[in-house]
């Protein structure tokens, strides 16, 4: 068991290093990935396909939600057992874990291939661009079941402390669909469910290797006979919630938002508001990486009592992602224009439609950037209390950021137009904060959030 129980013994600053880092640049490939994967798109196919994709892209996340709230629920329960030594209970927790993500995936996969056309036609879309956004939706749909455990293995692999393994396989995955796309959009001229189908076949080949370790029993999570008890299989969605109510609050988010785009600014708003998406999906890339490589570290901390590991762990986690998001709140305020000429520039025909594209998209930037002075707050704050085992905190920060704040506020800025829409999200990144401050605090001054790791009973109380 040497693979996990340096989470307990490490020095914090070199558990770091060794968690948090590695994560950040396999994160870091993967949105490198979408980077190249949005340039390959709008100067192989233009504007319309580029706003294709962004139309597309919030069902594409929210068809991984549910096997997300799956493997990130689970982990949670997992990495507390091992730091309990209980590695029985681990493996039967893991094994179950796979199967209900084969189940839902193979049914959320052909929802989506039967619905993908109605879906997008729901945000306005006709004609070309609902042709495209379509096609690319039902190419990630179909193969749902395979690439479902790209995502899923990652987290098991982070809690068998096989961090550098996941980091190699999110990295060679990434260039893998760059190489396929380069081949499918300029070598051979297919459309834009081409694009879709360069992802999912990197995938499908990262989940292989991902999944390989586990059949050759070689770390210590091990596929046994499955047997599900119904209070841990409803912990594990639980502990999952927050994970997938932020996707699905995120995408209902994007949904709406696109629906007003297009009909306040028509494919040039639905542009600018996809290099704004871009961007933060770097930043988040990053967070993500950081902070949910460090949550099998504090869950089997917290499992094993360590509660000075664990405060310090949430510290590093804190002071990270605050570092990430202010250099990424410079970055838009100090370079917006050439942020949204990489994603614009030829995604549009005419140098006139050009600059007033780019300048649309960097006047969003500009606005946008300012979320970032506190968007780190309630990132880490969420991630944390997850790992504490405290789904019900965890799932009130979720969803005061993805979708009450954001929602409340479109209502409310209507009026200003696009400018209403991108002053949504700093706004929502303040309240937001505030929140999750005073969960954290209710939590350590009323709930005893330091004292021994709850039952299953009291947790699900919070």
């Amino acid at each position: 068991m040497k693979d996990h129980v340096f989470f307990e013994r490490t020095k914090i600053s070199k558990l770091f290093l060794m968690a948090a880092i590695p994560g950040a640049i396999g994160m870091f490939a993967s949105v490198i990935y979408q980077f190249i994967d949005a340039i390959f798109v709008s100067r192989a196919l233009g504007q319309t396909a580029f706003a294709a994709v962004n139309l597309a892209f919030p069902f594409v996340v929210a068809s991984y939600a549910v096997s997300d709230m799956i493997a990130v629920g689970s982990s949670v329960l997992i990495s507390i057992r091992l730091g309990k030594k209980d590695y029985a209970d681990a493996n039967r927790l893991f094994t179950n874990a796979v199967l209900l993500i084969l189940a839902v995936t193979a049914v959320l996969g052909t929802f989506f291939v039967s619905a993908a056309t109605w879906l997008i036609s729901f945000m306005g879309a006709e004609g070309e661009l609902l042709e495209m956004a379509s096609s690319y939706l039902r190419v990630y749909a179909a193969f749902l079941p395979v690439t479902a455990f790209f995502f899923a293995f990652d987290n098991y692999l982070r809690i068998c402390g096989k961090i550098k393994t996941s980091m190699f396989i999110n990295v060679g995955s990434s260039f893998l669909i760059i190489g396929l796309e380069a081949l499918f959009l300029f070598a051979l001229r297919l459309p834009l469910w081409s694009a879709a189908l360069a992802s999912c076949l990197a995938f499908a080949v990262g989940s292989l290797c991902s999944a390989l370790p586990f059949f050759l029993r070689k770390l210590p999570l091990r596929f046994q006979k499955p047997r599900f008890e119904w209070r841990e299989t409803w912990a594990m969605g639980r502990n999952g919630l927050p994970s997938f109510l932020s996707n699905i609050a995120g995408r209902i988010t994007a949904i709406v938002f696109n629906a007003l785009l297009l009909s306040m600014g028509g494919e040039a708003a639905i542009n600018a508001y996809g290099v704004m998406m871009y961007v933060d999906g770097f930043v988040v890339s990053l967070l993500y990486g950081m902070c949910d490589s460090l949550q099998p570290a504090i869950g089997y901390n917290y499992g094993a009592k360590k509660m000075d590991r664990v405060k310090k762990l949430g510290i590093s986690c804190f002071l990270a992602s605050g570092i990430v998001c202010l250099i990424s709140f410079a970055l838009c305020l100090a370079i917006p224009g050439p942020i949204a000429q990489v994603f614009l520039s030829t995604s549009v025909n005419g140098a006139e439609g050009a600059e007033k594209a780019i300048e649309l998209a960097s006047q969003a930037l500009l606005v946008f950037g300012f979320s970032y002075l506190l968007r780190w707050v309630s990132y880490s704050g969420q991630s944390y209390v997850s790992a504490l085992e405290r789904p019900g905190a965890s799932l009130v920060i979720s969803f005061a950021y993805n979708l009450v704040f954001p929602l409340i506020l479109v209502g409310a800025l209507y009026s200003l137009g696009l400018h209403g829409i991108w002053l949504n999200f700093p706004l929502t990144s303040v309240a937001s904060s505030l929140v999750t401050i005073a969960v954290i605090a209710y939590l350590i001054k009323k709930r005893g959030l330091y004292e021994e790791p709850p039952s299953f009973e009291e947790v699900h109380e919070v």
